[in-house]
């Protein structure tokens, strides 16, 4: 990117690592000022502050956590519920538990799309939060795209949610909240 006479060169590395230099057009060389943190000239600083706001853009177009993990996150944060991973066979599956009662209010995993859409053939992996929600409310959701029969749940009450960014967070928030409320119900 130019800016003024100066050019930045940014590698993004596969494994997510970002580099990068600056160069002075005027002379070829790289701006070296740029790594000095005791400078604190306001030429160098500007050149900084430009510098840095390149690589927070990238960061935010490229490096944007999967929705999976913001939802985790978020469970966290309301509730400071951690998962627990009780399958062997499925390490990677996170059960979200009522601490109180231990009962499930999500189940995080990734599945093949094909054994939620019927498309044997579709053997793309995606992410998937199950949801305990009322048994009146599931064949409105049912009809809408990204929500689907409860994979390896009871499908009286537990629905599957795609977790592809189609839907926002609050919306899935929104479903997580009411399963999780939904395990506090004394029947």
């Amino acid at each position: 990117m130019k800016s003024a006479n100066f050019l930045a060169k940014i590698r993004i590395l596969s494994a997510g690592k970002v580099s990068g230099n600056v160069y002075d057009l005027d002379t070829g060389e790289e701006y070296l000022l740029l790594r000095v943190e005791s400078n604190t000239g306001s030429f160098s600083a500007v050149v900084k502050a430009e510098y840095r706001a390149i690589l927070q853009d990238i960061a935010g177009k490229c490096f944007v956590k999967a929705q999976a993990d913001r939802i985790k996150d978020e469970i966290k944060t309301r509730y400071g519920d951690e998962p627990d991973f009780p399958f062997k066979k499925f390490p990677d599956y996170a059960v979200f538990r009522n601490p109180q009662n231990r009962k499930w209010y999500g189940l995080l995993m990734a599945v093949l799309l094909g054994k939620l859409t019927g498309d044997e053939k579709d053997q793309q992996e995606a992410a998937v939060l199950n949801l305990k929600l009322a048994e009146e409310k599931l064949p409105a959701l049912l009809k809408k795209a990204d929500f689907f029969p409860a994979y390896h749940m009871n499908k009286q009450n537990w629905l599957s949610v795609l977790l592809n960014n189609d839907l926002l967070d609050e919306e899935v928030l929104a479903m997580l909240d009411e399963s999780r409320a939904f395990t506090e119900r004394k029947k």
